[in-house]
């Protein structure tokens, strides 16, 4: 993957409208952001992260420039990136968190009581700084049942036990740099090689409407290391392109095969994901089929 065909961000500029954030995607598109007050910024040994207050969405999360979540929307990309791997695993008992600094991940799948959930995430200043000002996103992080690892999430999965994870989940940043080394076979093989024989593991996959080759140069990658291999997708209105994909992955077990209550959501207390949800999530439209490898099973339905 080119990383200049990701996300370019661009400074927040001043108009006489008022001050805004703006991000670029590829030269051709836009999305802005108005900004009342900027809360935070600092560099850290990895990333530049910055916090804006906004008109409308709530609290603006910014690394390197990127859009990583606003307070108004942040629940459908992490309840559909845990519940959709946790429902297909009902006793998982250990689960790895790559990336997610923010805490949203960790905290959807506290709800799971029988699950230990071990975060690897490199910047701890991405934890500390979003533990001060999104305490609703990062609230479970001082969880007994969580552990902080600041560590290369790469290596620490492949230092991992073969088959001792029950579910694996990638919420990092854009593939750009360190990052980049998440979106390799050589990585999808480690976590192969860690999950137990009904893991599953989930990452997100970017826009297929800004990234269509990207997407099936990483779903051919998926293909090579695990037995079953699915796309499913949500509607994420703080990222460019709205429309987000997700990969599902293990060594068999099916993303249908999972028993869930048709009242899942009361239990959980999701805001977006329900039984239906996960199940016409996997329901691709032709052009999301077409962005897949031939061969794929879920091309041509």
């Amino acid at each position: 993957m080119n990383p200049s065909d990701l996300l370019l961000p661009e400074p927040v500029p001043v108009s006489g409208e008022g001050q805004w954030f703006t991000e670029t995607m590829k030269g051709v598109a836009r999305l802005a952001y108005r900004v009342t007050e900027t809360l935070h910024t600092e560099q850290s040994p990895y990333q530049k992260i910055d916090v804006y207050q906004t008109a409308h969405h709530g609290r603006l999360l910014v690394l390197d420039g990127c859009v990583m979540l606003t307070e108004l929307d942040e629940f459908v990309y992490h309840e559909m990136l845990a519940h959709v791997a946790a429902q297909s695993v009902p006793e998982a008992k250990q689960a790895l968190v790559i990336g997610g600094g923010d805490g949203g991940i960790v905290r959807e799948l506290l709800k799971y009581p029988t699950l230990n959930i071990t975060q690897a995430e490199i910047d701890e200043r991405v934890v500390r700084v979003s533990q001060k000002y999104f305490p609703t996103v990062s609230c479970g992080l001082e969880d007994p049942r969580v552990t902080l690892a600041f560590v290369d999430g790469a290596q620490h999965l492949a230092d991992a036990d073969p088959g001792s994870l029950d579910l694996i989940a990638v919420d990092s940043t854009d593939p750009i740099g360190a990052a980049e080394a998440l979106i390799t076979e050589g990585f999808y093989g480690k976590a192969a090689r860690a999950l137990s024989p009904d893991g599953v593991f989930v990452a997100q996959t970017q826009s297929p409407f800004y990234h269509p080759t990207e997407v099936c140069q990483i779903y051919a990658a998926l293909q090579q290391v695990f037995s079953h291999v699915s796309m499913y997708w949500a509607i994420c209105p703080s990222y460019l392109g709205f429309l987000w994909t997700f990969c599902y992955a293990s060594h068999g077990l099916a993303p249908k095969a999972a028993k869930i209550q048709a009242d899942v959501h009361k239990h959980l207390g999701t805001r977006y994901y329900t039984s239906a949800v996960h199940d016409g999530a996997f329901a691709l439209p032709p052009f999301l089929q077409a962005s897949l490898p031939e061969g794929s099973p879920q091309r041509d339905l």
